[in-house]
């Protein structure tokens, strides 16, 4: 019968259900869009340890993270993926046809041929909104200034894989390899629908991870596809949880926008501290929201979490908190029970939340584990002196003393900053004690409304 169904189901929607999510005119998470900055790529967490921001350890593991150096790179795998990212970043932008094809007008079937494309080419979820200008870079990572070139943005999810991710821990040998497959995925399929979308006549330019010129966070709660979470800068998308990576193409074609959703993340993630609780180097904040950079968000410790995923000397990379979230399953979540009781009675989440612990999920499933540990010791592949193993601790609390250090967008490196910029971590504790709250930033919105 499920065969008969899904034969039955429009190609543009996909095979998740994410027409059947509640939808709203606005994101769950304030955003004060007159208030938000442009930043710059080298104000990037990953940009700044290439720079040496987060020190010489950081950025030596840096230059021989994702692809083969003299040296080789540090996961076999992971060079391998990334040898074959680096020449797709040359196609994400190209020359586009003089004359217009001759194809509907209606944005809305537009969107909908867009969607397919994605899908045939196997992105697992699509959606489009506008590409708001605050969502672009200010500069590149050469410090040349970006423009705001086009005005709707196409954002793709491409899962990391359930599977691999059940047998890992999300900070252990085969974690970074899961990243860069996705990131390689998201290239191909990103630079093929944009040079369709170029062959139409009409500019598009791909944006990938490893080459963007677009914050992808915005835009993927703009568009629908996930709320903004308490892991910080990570949003959750109700049947991918936070297991994905995504790419986005921008373009001038005339699109017909998706809304943001709310399946009642906010109030489960104000409940649930479990990405909080298992961080290796307790990034996440176990409190309250914040303001940043007009945005409503948990900010997450940026230097201490960068610094662990680019120097992890038991794994490659981190993705601990991916890992460990209630909504990182298969089965009660992609059977839609958690998202539907979530969203009309709010007062199970605590439950949820606590059976996610009981059954053990985050915890490693050995079984399908597949993959060698390996290390590269100067250009010799060997067995890794340690390998991260571990399970979850549901009895962890918060530690004493815990600090989350936060900056200003104003702190951050300018574009044309080329040596290490130096940050404060002692002045970042304290300005915790000094940043507006949501509450405030909307009660001072609307004295200035009135």
């Amino acid at each position: 019968m499920r065969f008969f169904s899904t034969r039955k189901r429009p190609q543009h929607l996909g095979k998740y259900p994410m027409e059947k999510i509640k939808r709203v005119d606005k994101p769950t998470t304030l955003i004060i869009e007159d208030e938000v900055k442009r930043v710059p790529r080298r104000a990037d967490g990953f940009v700044r340890a290439d720079h040496g921001d987060f020190g010489k350890k950081q950025k030596e593991a840096r230059e021989r993270t994702g692809h083969s150096t003299k040296k080789g790179a540090k996961v076999p795998l992971n060079g391998a993926f990334g040898d074959n990212i680096m020449p797709l970043i040359k196609m994400h932008d190209g020359e586009v046809a003089s004359e217009k094809a001759p194809i509907p007008d209606d944005p809305e079937i537009l969107a909908n041929n867009i969607k397919s494309l994605g899908y045939f080419l196997d992105a697992d979820i699509i959606g489009i909104c506008e590409a708001k200008p605050y969502a672009w870079y200010s500069h590149d990572k050469d410090g040349n200034e970006i423009d705001v070139k086009h005005k709707y943005a196409i954002v793709m999810l491409i899962d990391q894989g359930f599977y691999t991710n059940d047998a890992s821990t999300g900070d252990d040998w085969i974690s970074g390899s899961q990243s860069y497959r996705a990131y390689l995925r998201g290239a191909e399929i990103g630079n093929i629908m944009a040079a369709y979308i170029r062959n139409l006549g009409y500019g598009a330019r791909c944006h990938s991870a490893m080459d963007s010129q677009v914050l992808h966070l915005p835009l993927i709660i703009w568009a629908g596809l996930g709320e903004l979470s308490r892991i910080g800068e990570v949003a959750i998308n109700p049947f991918l949880g936070p297991r994905f990576k995504s790419v986005v193409v921008t373009t001038d074609l005339p699109l017909k926008c998706d809304k943001p959703i709310d399946f009642g993340l906010q109030s489960f993630c104000e409940k649930c501290r479990k990405c909080a609780r298992e961080c290796p180097v307790s990034a996440i904040p176990f409190g309250d929201k914040i303001m940043y950079n007009g945005a409503e968000m948990w900010k997450p410790d940026v230097p201490n979490c960068t610094s662990y995923r680019v120097s992890n000397a038991k794994g490659a990379g981190c993705g601990r908190c991916m890992k460990t979230c209630p909504w990182n399953n298969e089965g009660i979540m992609v059977e839609r029970l958690a998202v539907w009781l979530s969203i009309n009675f709010p007062f199970t989440q605590k439950f949820f939340a606590w059976l996610d612990d009981f059954v053990g999920n985050g915890s490693q499933n050995k079984v399908r584990k597949w993959w060698f540990d390996l290390d590269n010791d100067n250009g010799k592949i060997i067995i890794p002196k340690a390998t991260n193993e571990k399970g979850i601790s549901p009895d962890k609390q918060e530690p004493k003393g815990h600090r989350i250090s936060n900056y200003t967008v104003d702190s951050l490196p300018r574009f044309d900053e080329k040596g290490p910029w130096p940050f404060d971590r002692k002045g970042g504790w304290e300005l915790m004690d000094k940043i507006e709250t949501p509450e405030q930033a909307k009660r001072r919105v609307k004295s200035k409304s009135s």
